[in-house]
């Protein structure tokens, strides 16, 4: 997606490109990596674009097998015996979904909808926008980007969310599930090391982009979801077990630390 210079956003779409950083779910080792918001004052859409270019292709059998095929032309290596395997190092070569995260807000509804991946399932829920009330520091201020900021902050779903928005871009929206300020939310800070930043803002010609696979998600209710998330990563080795699979070949356990939800879940309230 080609992001230019905004102007007449009213004509055309918001984009915005951030960067998310926070811990891995399952390893808790920090990490970043980049999202993207389309948006309009109807609706939008965040997602991971690589992510959302492979649901394309996996969306009909002829885009799931030329991805296929371009994937394992990137990744493997043949043997001199003739044998063919993948090498890791090689991962990055080739498209692969690796965010599963999609948050969708419908503002006519005034709803939002989740689609991730928890445990070993693909999970979707929707919850009201209203749930976040946020409070205004009008006398804190910042230029992010070009654009004069103002601090806000919110208590969601159990983590004190620090954010500064703009009221130069006419859209009430932000990264995640961040919405509800008069204006565009560029900076994010959650604590625990869990960070969201704008690093380009544009527009785009193109529409709200649609998501792909939608009936591969499960509906469910959210604090279940996390909760059941939190119980599976705990229990890994012994779910595996009991489906015949061994972590380590020796039999031995791999001693993963406990999952620590003030430092890799986004939401703490359940």
């Amino acid at each position: 997606m080609c992001l230019v210079a905004i102007a007449a956003v009213a004509q055309e779409n918001l984009a915005i490109k951030y960067t998310v950083s926070n811990r891995d779910t399952d390893s808790g080792k920090p990490y970043s990596y980049e999202m993207v918001l389309v948006a309009n004052p109807q609706k939008s859409l965040y997602y991971n674009t690589e992510s959302l270019f492979c649901d394309s292709c996996n969306s009909t059998p002829e885009g799931k097998a030329k991805l296929h095929e371009i994937q394992m032309k990137a990744w493997r290596v043949v043997q001199p015996d003739g044998t063919v395997t993948l090498d890791g190092r090689k991962l990055g070569l080739a498209p692969e979904k690796k965010q599963f995260l999609y948050v969708s807000k419908d503002y006519t509804a005034r709803e939002l909808a989740v689609y991730d991946r928890k445990g070993d399932g693909l999970f979707h829920y929707t919850e009201p926008m209203s749930e976040i009330e946020w409070s205004i520091m009008e006398d804190s201020t910042k230029t992010i980007l070009g654009y004069d900021c103002i601090m806000a902050k919110s208590n969601y779903h159990g983590r004190t969310w620090t954010v500064w928005f703009t009221t130069e871009v006419p859209i009430q929206d932000g990264p995640w599930k961040l919405q509800g300020l008069p204006g565009i939310i560029l900076s994010a800070d959650g604590g625990n090391d869990f960070h969201v930043d704008a690093t380009e803002v544009g527009s785009t010609s193109h529409p709200v982009p649609d998501m792909y696979l939608v009936s591969d998600y499960e509906k469910g209710e959210r604090k279940k979801i996390l909760a059941d998330h939190e119980y599976y990563i705990n229990n890994f080795e012994s779910i595996m077990a009991a489906r015949g699979i061994k972590i380590n070949a020796d039999g031995s356990t791999s001693s993963r630390p406990k999952y620590d939800r003030c430092r890799q879940a986004w939401e703490t309230d359940y």
